[in-house]
């Protein structure tokens, strides 16, 4: 398999090339450039808890912050024959009034072929990149700045076997870079390959088996012997049953029900297992109204000297209401627990549960068509077994995107 690197090079080369005029290109060209401005207000950047002493932490007396983003993007969409090109870039910058020191440039961008050999052969090569400051939720570096890089390139084929059955497999190669080491979730690379079957109806209900197969490398600079027993290397393995029921026109529902299981090869001390899954139910309760219901169950590998991942279980309610044809407002509810388990001493000495409540309610409006404006209310909030961990914060998004 080609290094990550060149198949991203390759797919962003396609879908430049494929912006220039064509003369068997079908249809008109379709490239759209935005610009946004946004501007949030958050009450507490660091999630510190009440009664932090703010001053010794950060070096100011409140942990307030209001976050100015400019972005520039493009997005490119165009079909030729068959095939299909999409290509989106957005170019974003971070200032930050009073911790100036976290802003920062970021180039974000998403590409991807549509490919189809006949009408039941297709699939898809993606790439993407995607750079973020990392949150304060887990990790609290109050004076330095710590950008996250996630690279993720995935090929994909089905094949319709008749009119109901449907053969499917694919490739995925992911990285993570952290410009600080963070021990909890290190730098990773790591390879997957996956095959599925599935059962699909005329009706849009299908059911489906997927198993994937990942191995992975820590770029962390981790040696061997580690007396944290961090290990240089994993292997995963997930099997999961996909169910996709369209109950009605107005209704339908997803369920996914898997199994996870990690290993690693010098400390299985860090080997972990366990159930995932999500449902989620989506109802049109009216030509201006929805609802979707979900709920999800993550497993993810949390590293310290005290545990080895997390579990993570999510409820949410989100309705949608259509307020008229250029304005909607949106609200949801969630709640969620994370569990920390595992012990790489087989020694618990410390136990962790946070309880975790968001609450946010946003109105989008479109004026003209080349003009969006949205304007979004946040809280969240979370409680700890763990103390000094707890924290509650509000913000305030405003934003404004011009398109051409």
């Amino acid at each position: 398999m080609a290094p990550p690197h060149l198949l991203r090079r390759s797919l962003l080369a396609l879908a430049v090339a494929g912006m220039a005029p064509a003369c068997h290109a079908e249809g008109g060209q379709d490239l759209q450039l935005r610009a946004t401005a946004t501007v949030v207000s958050d009450s507490n950047l660091f999630r510190l808890p009440a009664g932090a002493n703010t001053l010794a932490l950060t070096g100011r007396s409140s942990s307030a912050e209001t976050i100015g983003i400019a972005a520039f993007g493009l997005n490119y969409n165009k079909a030729y024959s068959l095939q299909a090109v999409e290509l989106d870039v957005n170019f974003n910058k971070y200032s930050y009034q009073n911790f100036a020191y976290l802003g920062f440039t970021a180039v974000n961008y998403r590409a991807a072929w549509r490919w189809a050999y006949t009408p039941r052969l297709r699939g898809n090569l993606t790439t993407s990149r995607d750079q973020t400051l990392n949150n304060f939720v887990d990790f609290q570096g109050f004076n330095v700045r710590n950008v996250r890089v996630d690279n993720n390139t995935r090929l994909d084929a089905t094949y319709e076997l008749d009119a109901n059955w449907r053969l499917g497999g694919g490739l995925t190669q992911n990285s993570r870079t952290n410009s600080v080491q963070v021990t909890q979730e290190a730098n990773f690379r790591q390879t997957g390959v996956e095959a599925e079957l599935r059962y699909v109806l005329a009706t849009g209900s299908s059911l489906g088996y997927v198993v994937r197969s990942t191995d992975g490398n820590y770029t962390s600079n981790r040696t061997i012997p580690s007396p944290g027993f961090f290990d240089d290397r994993f292997e995963q393995t997930d099997n999961e049953l996909q169910l996709a029921w369209a109950i009605s026109p107005s209704r339908s529902a997803n369920l996914r029900l898997g199994h996870r299981s990690r290993s690693h090869s010098t400390y299985p001390q860090r080997d972990f297992a366990g159930t995932t899954g999500a449902a989620s139910v989506n109802w049109a309760i009216s030509p201006k109204s929805a609802v979707l219901i979900g709920w999800t169950r993550e497993l993810g590998s949390f590293e310290t000297n005290n545990f080895n991942f997390t579990q993570t279980n999510r409820y949410s309610v989100g309705p949608v209401w259509q307020v008229s044809p250029k304005a909607t407002v949106r609200a949801q509810l969630a709640h969620a627990t994370r569990d920390f388990r595992g012990t790489p001493t087989g020694v618990v000495t410390q136990q962790r549960r946070d309880v975790t409540r968001d609450a946010s309610l946003a109105i989008d409006w479109q004026p003209f068509s080349y003009l969006a404006l949205s304007a979004a209310l946040q809280n969240g909030r979370r409680s700890s077994s763990l103390p000094g961990v707890d924290y509650n914060s509000n913000s305030v998004n405003l934003s404004a995107q011009f398109s051409f």
